[in-house]
């Protein structure tokens, strides 16, 4: 899942923990560890870790440590594991030390998957719906929920916010991706055509990524068009996954009637 999250600014080659008066304190090098609170809130208020440490600090614990190491997606699918079976048994006393190379070791890992299962409280895909969530104040974890729950319609491209914004607005009708031009280099970049000619031709039949669409997915036949043969005909064919991400669902792809040979809406579907 590509985000505008940056591990680099968070990882370092050590990471530690000290138990003072003022606080648990957890360092990643020698500046003090973000919460990463942006990745999932539990516990806004801190860090703990240890037997007695509370449930709540020890996952945000969890979450700053694997989101830091690993990335946004372990951070969220595992820290619930991680806080119970590891931050809670395994960091006993007022200070620990953990070096970067070693907390990534297989081995490592295996010390707390397959224990204990406490509650992952992160939202899981049937708890968010693209149109009514508020993209401008979602954590990663809401927004790895939306990725899960529409994955087979949203754009891969580009960072994942920004992909689904404009899945957002195709719900709740405020873009038509059907209206957009049909660029030639859209053909090359994403149709991966290679034949020259057949991208001119295309891009000269069809002005909009809707008429293209509806011809690529419903025409009887595609060599209508001058310089579609065989081996191009099968690569646009191919397409029809790309533009039902393209289009935020196979619902905004509008109808091709070849016996009228026009655009027309499918009436039998339900288009918002």
């Amino acid at each position: 899942m590509k985000t505008s999250y940056s591990q680099s600014k968070y990882r370092a080659r050590r990471y530690r923990g000290e138990r003072t008066l003022g606080g648990c304190l957890v360092y990643a090098g020698d500046d003090l560890l973000d919460k990463h609170l942006m990745v999932h809130t539990v516990s806004p208020g801190g860090f703990d870790w240890g037997p007695d440490a509370s449930p709540e600090r020890a996952c945000q614990l969890a979450i700053a440590l694997l989101a830091s190491a690993f990335g946004v997606e372990v951070a969220i699918d595992d820290y619930h594991l991680f806080a119970e079976n590891f931050i809670r048994r395994e960091l006993s006393g007022a200070e620990w030390s953990i070096r970067l190379q070693d907390f990534r070791e297989s081995s490592f890992r295996e010390q707390y998957l397959h224990r204990d299962y406490p509650e992952n409280t992160a939202p899981q895909p049937d708890d968010v719906d693209i149109e009514t969530v508020d993209l401008d104040s979602i954590t990663y974890a809401d927004e790895l929920a939306l990725v899960r729950r529409y994955d087979e319609v949203l754009w891969k491209k580009g960072n994942t916010r920004g992909n689904l914004h404009r899945l957002q607005e195709i719900r709740l009708g405020k873009h038509d991706p059907a209206a957009e031009s049909l660029p030639e280099q859209w053909l090359s970049t994403h149709g991966r055509l290679r034949s020259a000619a057949a991208k001119r031709a295309i891009a000269e039949e069809f002005e909009t990524m809707g008429e293209f669409a509806a011809w690529a997915c419903y025409a009887t036949t595609l060599r209508t068009v001058d310089h579609v043969g065989e081996s191009t005909e099968e690569r646009i064919r191919s397409l029809r996954p790309t533009l039902i991400r393209w289009f935020g669902g196979e619902e905004y792809i509008p109808y091709y009637d070849d016996n009228q040979e026009m655009l027309v809406r499918n009436n039998n579907r339900n288009i918002h």
